[in-house]
């Protein structure tokens, strides 16, 4: 009898433990930078060096990102810059910065706290990248940096999808906010290898 209440028992749970099995992350466009205006320099070659080294723990979470902003800030090098010289001078990209961080946000608490949907965390990103024209012989002729952040909340009461879509546009943003702050840097720094 035991044996056949526990088959009963089990045969009931397997509908509900299937229920609460985490549903697949969403896909999402592959974030490029094709629509952008390229910068023309006048180097031989570009290359592009991504220094920083994603922690894997908190309150750093850009390793949870379904794009992150290093490996965004690489495309966006790729896909803008552009040399536009036959010599043997390169541009190099270092990117410095990469990171975003969680903060857990104050909620209210008790009965007041129960009917009301507040903002849980906060996730700040940060891009920082350094252009170089160097040399052959690996010396810097001129240098631009420049940096963005930009920072959203996510409601308590968001779904995976929905804080995977948050991430997604942060990074998107992120990397809009970076195109408008280099320009500026690039044509006062670089200026005269333009092209």
């Amino acid at each position: 009898m035991r044996k056949r209440l526990a088959l009963f028992l089990f045969v009931l749970m397997v509908p509900l433990l299937s229920a609460c099995e985490t549903p697949p992350s969403a896909t999402f466009p592959e974030l490029t930078f094709h629509h952008k205006q390229p910068i023309r320099l006048a180097v031989g070659s570009i290359e592009i060096i991504n220094e920083f080294r994603m922690p894997f723990a908190a309150p750093n979470v850009e390793h949870k990102m379904p794009v992150a902003p290093g490996p965004a800030a690489e495309r966006w090098g790729r896909d803008v810059l552009q040399a536009a010289g036959d010599g043997t001078d390169k541009l190099v990209m270092v990117i410095t910065d990469a990171s975003v961080i969680e903060t857990p946000l104050k909620r209210k608490k008790g009965l007041e706290g129960a009917f009301v949907n507040e903002q849980s965390e906060r996730y700040e990103a940060r891009i920082a990248v350094r252009l170089e024209v160097r040399t052959a012989e690996n010396r810097r002729r001129a240098v631009a940096e420049a940096f963005a952040t930009r920072s959203v909340t996510i409601p308590e009461d968001a779904s995976l999808a929905d804080r995977e879509m948050h991430s997604y546009r942060l990074t998107e943003q992120l990397l809009d906010d970076f195109d408008s702050a280099v320009r500026p840097q690039v044509s006062a720094h670089l200026g005269a290898f333009l092209r």
